[in-house]
């Protein structure tokens, strides 16, 4: 049975690899399995395989061209989709009843799924920003320039920023920053996004401290109130678009050095 399992997780591990190599590998893998004494260690190494990092290929090389393009849209990207948001928002935050909590709730959840979706989106359009900002660094893009459009909008509006509005929202942004770099340096995927997923909570309670979770609507239960209150707050919303979009670009392959060196060389004859 656990010989089985092991050998389903090498399988799956071998689906991840390029087919010209794929047969080579698990035999390699199958060969160093059998080698192992004890059933406990086979499976320990089946499984580490089964969750490693899956075998990419090179990066493909954006041409300086297309990376300021890239970097310029993710810019856009970045500043205006949640500010749009966080306006078209205000009409199912700002107030909450009995008769709206359930359909808010569901329209939080749904919130949250539809920012991830469009992170990866927005991720998969703007690939060349990995060739200008190094993994672990993306967070720090992706976070700084929403912090920077918050800082100036009420400037457009010849207002000057509230202060402890844009300390509170540091905090959120810098805790984000934080586990976002982590997530970007994790090794599997797994870990990757779990620490990705724990940024959102985590940075949120930054932000909950400017004001009370609504639990009176679930029997004065914090959690459920608390749980409510991350489900519908944009904050939340915006937090996941972000950690969503800088941890797909942090994973995706980046060219080496020589790489991006070539294609400049390319690009010159």
């Amino acid at each position: 049975m656990i010989m089985r399992l092991c050998h389903a997780l090498l399988t799956s591990a071998g689906r991840r690899w390029p087919a010209d190599l794929r047969a080579e590998m698990l035999a390699e893998w199958r060969a160093e399995l059998h080698a192992l004494p004890g059933t406990t260690r086979r499976l320990r190494y089946a499984t580490s395989l089964a969750v490693s990092r899956p075998h990419r290929e090179a990066a493909v090389v954006t041409r300086p061209g297309r990376i300021f393009a890239h970097a310029l849209l993710s810019l856009v990207l970045l500043a205006a989709l949640p500010m749009l948001y966080l306006e078209l928002a205000l009409g199912w935050t700002t107030s909450y009843s009995e008769d709206t909590v359930a359909w808010q709730a569901w329209v939080g959840v749904g919130s949250i799924l539809a920012a991830a979706g469009l992170a990866i989106i927005c991720a998969r359009v703007t690939t060349g920003v990995t060739q200008l900002v190094r993994p672990a660094l993306l967070p720090v893009w992706s976070f700084g320039i929403l912090y920077a459009t918050l800082a100036a909008w009420p400037l457009l509006g010849g207002y000057l920023p509230n202060r402890s509005h844009l300390a509170s929202a540091g905090l959120w942004a810098l805790s984000a920053v934080a586990l976002g770099s982590l997530a970007a340096r994790a090794r599997p995927a797994l870990a990757s996004w779990g620490i990705a997923a724990a940024a959102v909570p985590v940075s949120f309670w930054f932000l909950s401290m400017d004001f009370e979770p609504i639990t009176g609507y679930f029997d004065g239960s914090p959690l459920a109130g608390y749980l409510f209150t991350l489900a519908v707050r944009t904050p939340a919303h915006v937090a996941v678009f972000l950690l969503v979009y800088a941890t797909h670009l942090a994973r995706r392959p980046r060219a080496s050095v020589s790489e991006a060196a070539a294609a400049r060389g390319a690009v010159r004859s």
